[in-house]
């Protein structure tokens, strides 16, 4: 599809980062980052997985093009409330939670989603996580290659 991100593994090919996502955790369950499918977490783990890919997406979309949804019809685009959790599935760390905290993050960076304390507080922890701060690094230190 010439689609980026794109990940191959193997002869597996998976593009859309949500998708990238929900792969790399079902693939590597011991990381843990994925409610085990028994899991009671795993309903709002796909949810915010999907809401990250759908409603949250377009929103950011619609936003760059300047088209503004009048806020009495944000719900029929799926763009309700956001919570103050630490966490979107249960309460620990999953890929729901890295997906949706670089979607606000990125959205807030670059003016397409509007910035909200809730949003800024969720981001920062995620951002904050040493994973997350690893993984920056090693990014940073191959954009300078």
């Amino acid at each position: 599809m010439g689609k980026v991100p794109a990940l191959k593994h193997g002869d597996i090919v998976v593009t859309e980062c949500a998708a990238i996502c929900a792969y790399l955790a079902d693939t590597f369950p011991q990381s843990e980052l994925a409610p085990a499918p028994s899991d009671r977490d795993r309903g709002a783990y796909y949810r915010w997985m999907f809401f990250g890919a759908g409603p949250l997406e377009a929103a950011v979309t619609y936003k760059s093009l300047g088209f503004e949804i009048p806020a009495d019809q944000f719900q029929l685009q799926g763009r309700a409330g956001y919570g103050t959790h630490d966490h979107l599935a249960g309460d620990r760390f999953s890929a729901a939670d890295l997906y949706i905290s670089a979607q606000l993050g990125w959205g807030m960076q670059f003016g397409t989603i509007e910035k909200r304390s809730n949003f800024e507080r969720f981001v920062a922890l995620h951002r904050g996580r040493p994973a997350a701060i690893k993984a920056t690094e090693i990014d940073d230190a191959l954009m300078k290659k």
